[in-house]
């Protein structure tokens, strides 16, 4: 059975019974340190939990002044010399209802996304419920793509909720990638409707002058009749062609939310994780460089006026102080002061993402008119594009971390 103590008010473990004994009796605990395991709703301390305990005499030392004093790093857990990568932050019940909430919540941004009224000729509508007209006027291999946001929310909280660990993690995987199905689905489909008009052309035979003539006009003919499919085709060919440079862009963007927020995302769960600590100095470098770039070029959204100048520099900003406090939360912090700087990364890196669409939503309907029309279709089309760019950092993290309640071969032997 796993326990979990509290030291200065922060959850530390999971640690065997045997564990919690020997320190107590070797002096390290006091029993009246809470504790709680899972199945357990309530921290009550050590004494109550173990009654043949509550004759030891009552230990006043905390366990934070006992490590200080004896250095024993190899004996008590909650030291800040302790680099077992598997310290939890949070016991494996809650940290679960955590990672699920995470994925809900990106979940909701798709059906946001999705159920997000812009104007329409009739007055304001939802345009994914547009398929009849999608259907007589583009094609039905469209329809797929305008219903793709509120299936791939409703199967992100389904995912969160039914499963655990690294099978949500590769579910997850799927769905990222599905869009990419329904690109060549478009494509594929524009594709047959241009070679289906030209298999409608009549053969050219230019030794027979009369013959080539003939041809010419049944071609005009043919041309006439197939217009609409063929440049249905067309647009549908070009439409994909543009879907699949948003699907690029928008693995471009999962790559650097992936980097930006995961390390910080593991160091907060596992303060002591060596492999978070060093994905975020390294991939820091890289982002450093990057936003930089990004900064001077937020600088000419001024020329749209002052509240998107600052609403997109003050979001670079936020997300520069992020990684500037990646590469400052080392490794010889205490777990509670990694998990607080984690914390504060993750916050100013999704701050400032967050930021970046009020901007987007807020400042055309200040405008008005014209702009707040097509301000709307931008917010709607960035709050879908940031909700699938989310998911491979999701997918990133139970991949890293598995199932919450997963014991690390140290604690096992130990």
């Amino acid at each position: 059975m796993d326990w979990y103590i509290v030291e200065e008010g922060e959850a530390a473990g999971p640690f065997k019974e045997s564990e919690i004994r020997r320190w107590v009796r070797a002096g390290k605990l006091s029993t009246d340190t809470y504790a709680t395991r899972e199945g357990l709703d309530k921290w009550r301390p050590i004494a109550e939990h173990f009654g043949e305990m509550e004759s030891l005499p009552d230990l006043s030392s905390s366990l934070s002044s006992t490590v200080s004093e004896e250095n024993s790093e190899s004996e008590c857990p909650a030291s800040p010399a302790d680099k077992d990568p598997d310290l939890r932050r949070y016991q494996p019940s809650k940290e679960e209802r955590i990672r699920m909430a995470a994925w809900s919540i990106v979940g909701l941004l798709y059906i946001i996304s999705f159920f997000w009224p812009t104007h329409m000729a009739d007055g304001m509508g939802i345009v994914n419920f547009e398929l009849s007209w999608a259907q007589e006027n583009l094609s039905w291999s469209i329809i797929p793509f305008m219903l793709w946001p509120l299936f791939a929310g409703l199967g992100l909280i389904a995912f969160g909720i039914l499963t655990r660990g690294r099978l949500r993690g590769f579910l997850g995987l799927i769905l990222s990638v599905s869009p990419v199905i329904l690109v060549l689905l478009i494509g594929g489909d524009g594709f047959s409707s241009v070679m289906g008009t030209i298999n409608a052309l009549p053969e050219f035979d230019f030794k027979d002058m009369d013959s080539a003539g003939k041809s010419v006009e049944q071609s005009a003919n043919v041309l006439s009749d197939k217009y609409p499919m063929l440049l249905a085709g067309v647009i549908k060919i070009f439409a994909s062609i543009t879907a699949g440079m948003f699907i690029f862009a928008g693995v471009a963007l999962s790559v650097y939310l992936t980097v930006l927020v995961v390390p910080h995302g593991v160091r907060h769960l596992r303060p002591n994780s060596k492999g978070a600590y060093y994905f975020a100095l390294l991939g820091g470098v890289a982002l450093f460089l990057f936003v930089l770039v990004l900064f001077v070029l937020s600088l000419f959204s001024f020329v749209g006026g002052f509240l998107y100048g600052s609403g997109f520099v003050i979001s670079i900003i936020m997300q520069l102080a992020a990684v500037f406090l990646g590469f400052t939360n080392l490794r010889k912090r205490t777990p509670k002061q990694s998990t607080r700087r984690a914390l504060w990364s993750l916050g100013l890196s999704l701050g400032g993402v967050a930021l970046l669409l009020i901007t987007l939503m807020i400042v055309p309907l200040i405008g008005g008119g014209l702009e707040a029309k097509i301000g709307m279709y931008l917010f709607k089309a960035a709050l879908g594009f940031i909700a699938a760019s989310l998911v491979l950092p999701l997918v990133t993290v139970d991949l890293w971390l598995g199932h919450a309640s997963r014991i690390s071969s140290k604690q096992l032997t130990s």
